[in-house]
C-alpha cells in the first residue's frame, strides 16, 4: 500500500513521494539437509582397509549402517515480513526497513540419544523447530550540486536464532540444542586472573578448588571464579539449569552485519569507497588452536609468534624479562586445564574492514571520439587495505570459521593494488 499516492497525503508529497507499506507471508518445503540421501541406509565401505594381511594384502572391511526412521519427511519453513519503504525529497533519500520471523519446523536435526542397548546408530528424524527473527535496514542518500556527485548508501541487518523444540528434557549442555536455547551460545568460565605466585594460588584454591579443571596447580596458571558459591569450580552435571560454574559468557552468531558505499563524481572523476563488518559477535578459542595459544598446547603443534611471548615468566633473571602481568599464563603441556572456555580469552570478532577503494578518470569525448573511443576510462583500485577490529592479530575475524581447520588455519586475505583501462568503442 503506497501511502504516498492516497488522496490525504497530497500535503506532504512534496517532501515524502514514496511510502509503501508491505507485508508477505509464505511456506516451503525444505529438502536441502547435511546429508543427500538420508532416506537410504548405506553400509560403509572400504578396499584394502584392514589392519591385518590377509594372503599377503589388506581385506576390504564393510561397517554396519545407521538406523533409518519411516517417519522422516520434509522439513518446512513458514515466514512473515512486514516492510516500509520510503522515498523522500524528490527520491534523494531512499530506503526500506523489514521485520521477519521465519519458522523452520520439523528440522532433521542431531538424532536423539538412546540407550547403547540399541546396538547400532540413532536414526535422525525431524525433532527440531528453530525459529529465526531479525530485520533488514537499507538508506541511500544521492544528489548532485552542479558538477559534483555524491552517494551515500547503508545495509545493516541482524537476526537471531532460538530453538523451540528438541528432545533433550535434560537440557544437556553437550547436544548443543535444547528448548530455549540461542544457536551460538558460548559456554564457558569467568576468569579471576592469573596466579602471580604460589601462595596466591593456594589462598585462591582454599576457597575455590579446581580439580575438575586439572591438577597441580601453580604460579603462572589461571584461576576460575567459583560462582555458584560450593566452594569448587566445575561444570556441574553439565545442564543448563545445573551448570556449576559454567555460565553463557557470549554468542558466536555474526550480529549488525553492514556494508556502507560511498561513492562521488566530479568532472569526468569519480571514486567509489566499499565498507563490511560486523559490530557484534563472540568467538571462543578451542584448547588445541595452536596458533592462538603457542607454546601452551602439544609438543606437536606448538607455535612462536611475536605475540606469544607474552608469556607468565616469574624470574626476575629470565633471559627475556621478568614477566608477572601477562597476557597467557606460563607455558606448559599439562591437558589444557589453563585453556578452557573462559571470559579472558574470549575474542571480540567484531570488525569494520575497507574491502575497496577505485578511483577513476573518464577523458572527455571531445578527445576520445577523434580515436572512434566512446568511452576511455582509467582507474586504480586497491582492496583490502585496512581492518578496525580489537580480534587477536593471530587470525582474521572475517575468515576465522573459514577453514574448518581451527583459529588462524586459513591463507589470510591479502591487500591487492590494480589499475586498469577500459575503452568502449
Amino acid at each position: 500500500w503506497n501511502i504516498a499516492q492516497e488522496a490525504f497525503w497530497e500535503d506532504y508529497s512534496d517532501k515524502v513521494n514514496t511510502l509503501k507499506l508491505r507485508a508477505s507471508w509464505g511456506e516451503l518445503g525444505n529438502q536441502n539437509t547435511d546429508s543427500w540421501y538420508p532416506f537410504y541406509p548405506t553400509i560403509g565401505y572400504k578396499p584394502a582397509n584392514g589392519g591385518w594381511l590377509v594372503n599377503g594384502a589388506k581385506p576390504n572391511t564393510a561397517a554396519q549402517p545407521g538406523l533409518v526412521s519411516a517417519l522422516m519427511t520434509w522439513e518446512k519453513s513458514r515466514t512473515w515480513e512486514i516492510g516500509l519503504d520510503w522515498g523522500a525529497f524528490n527520491n534523494r533519500l531512499t530506503g526500506s526497513f523489514g521485520y521477519f520471523q521465519r519458522q523452520t519446523y520439523d528440522m532433521v536435526g542431531p538424532a536423539q540419544e538412546l540407550p547403547d542397548v540399541l546396538g547400532a546408530k540413532e536414526p535422525k528424524i525431524n525433532n527440531l523447530d528453530m525459529p529465526s527473527k531479525g530485520w533488514d535496514l537499507q538508506v541511500s542518500w544521492r544528489d548532485q550540486i552542479d558538477d559534483f556527485r555524491y552517494g551515500v548508501s547503508l545495509t545493516l541487518s541482524d537476526n537471531t536464532v532460538t530453538i523451540d523444540k528438541y528432545p533433550n528434557p535434560s537440557k544437556n549442555l553437550g547436544a548443543t540444542y535444547y528448548d530455549g536455547a540461542k544457536l551460538g551460545n558460548i559456554w564457558g568460565y569467568t576468569t579471576v586472573g592469573i596466579a602471580k605466585t604460589k601462595e596466591e594460588m593456594d589462598a585462591h584454591l582454599a576457597k575455590a578448588n579446581q580439580d575438575a579443571l586439572g591438577r597441580n596447580w601453580g604460579q603462572g596458571d589461571i584461576m576460575y571464579a567459583d560462582l555458584n558459591g560450593d566452594g569448587k569450580v566445575n561444570e556441574g552435571t553439565s545442564t543448563a539449569d545445573d551448570s556449576g560454574d559454567l555460565r553463557v559468557i557470549g554468542n558466536s552468531t555474526p550480529r549488525y552485519n553492514f556494508g556502507l558505499n560511498l561513492d562521488a563524481a566530479w568532472k569526468g572523476f569519480d571514486l567509489k569507497v566499499f565498507f563490511q563488518g560486523t559490530l557484534k559477535r563472540d568467538y571462543a578459542v578451542g584448547s588445541g588452536d595452536a596458533m592462538f595459544w603457542g607454546g601452551n598446547v602439544n609438543k606437536w603443534q606448538a607455535t612462536g609468534f611475536t605475540e606469544h611471548l607474552d608469556y607468565f615468566r616469574p624470574d626476575a633473571n629470565d633471559a627475556l624479562g621478568q614477566n608477572l602481568d601477562s597476557y597467557y599464563p606460563r607455558v606448559a603441556w599439562d591437558s589444557g586445564k589453563n585453556q578452557q572456555k573462559q571470559t579472558k580469552y574470549l575474542q571480540n570478532a567484531a570488525y569494520a574492514r575497507l574491502k575497496n577503494v577505485t578511483l577513476g578518470y573518464t577523458l572527455p569525448q571531445s578527445i576520445t571520439e577523434k580515436w572512434y573511443v566512446q568511452n576511455l576510462r582509467l582507474f586504480v583500485s586497491a582492496e583490502n587495505l585496512f581492518t578496525i577490529t580489537s580480534f587477536s592479530k593471530l587470525s582474521d575475524p572475517e575468515l576465522v570459521d573459514a577453514s574448518g581447520w581451527g583459529f588462524g588455519k586459513t591463507y589470510p586475505l591479502s591487500k591487492t593494488f590494480s589499475c586498469g583501462l577500459s575503452v568502449t568503442f
